[in-house]
C-alpha cells in the first residue's frame, strides 16, 4: 500500500511541477508523424523532427496541430526554474596552437620541492 502512495505523489509531483506532462501528448505526436508520412511518403523521422523542432516554424494550415506537439510550447507557471528549450546555442572554435617562438629555460628544475620552501616556513629565532 505504501508502493502505491508512494508512485502516486512522484506522477503528481512529475505532471505537476516538470514537464513530464508533456509525454501525455505522445499520441499526438505519433498521430501527425503518420499523417505527414501518408503525405509524403519519402519523409523520415529524423526529418520530420528537423522539420518540427530544429527548423523555424512557418505559419501554415497545420500550425496549430504543430503547436500541440509535445515540448512545442510551455507552460508558464511561477516558480518554474527549470528552461525547457535553449535559446542560445554556443559557437565553439577550436584553433591550432602557436607556433613555438624558441625555447624558454626553466630555472631551479633540479632543485627539490622541500628546499623552494626552505626560506619561507622557519621557526621563530630567539
Amino acid at each position: 500500500m505504501k508502493e502505491k502512495v508512494a508512485i502516486f505523489l512522484l506522477v503528481v509531483y512529475l505532471f505537476g511541477s516538470t514537464d513530464a506532462y508533456q509525454l501525455l501528448k505522445l499520441p499526438l505526436l505519433v498521430g501527425h508523424y503518420v499523417k505527414h508520412k501518408r503525405e509524403s511518403p519519402y519523409m523520415t523521422l529524423g526529418s520530420f523532427f528537423k522539420m518540427h523542432y530544429i527548423d523555424p516554424q512557418p505559419f501554415d494550415s497545420d500550425y496549430k496541430q504543430d503547436m500541440r506537439l509535445p515540448f512545442k510550447t510551455v507552460l508558464n507557471v511561477y516558480g518554474r526554474n527549470l528552461p525547457t528549450d535553449i535559446t542560445i546555442l554556443p559557437k565553439i572554435i577550436f584553433r591550432a596552437p602557436a607556433e613555438n617562438q624558441g625555447l624558454q629555460p626553466v630555472l631551479n628544475d633540479n632543485l627539490p620541492p622541500s628546499l623552494l620552501t626552505y626560506g619561507i616556513f622557519q621557526p621563530p629565532r630567539a
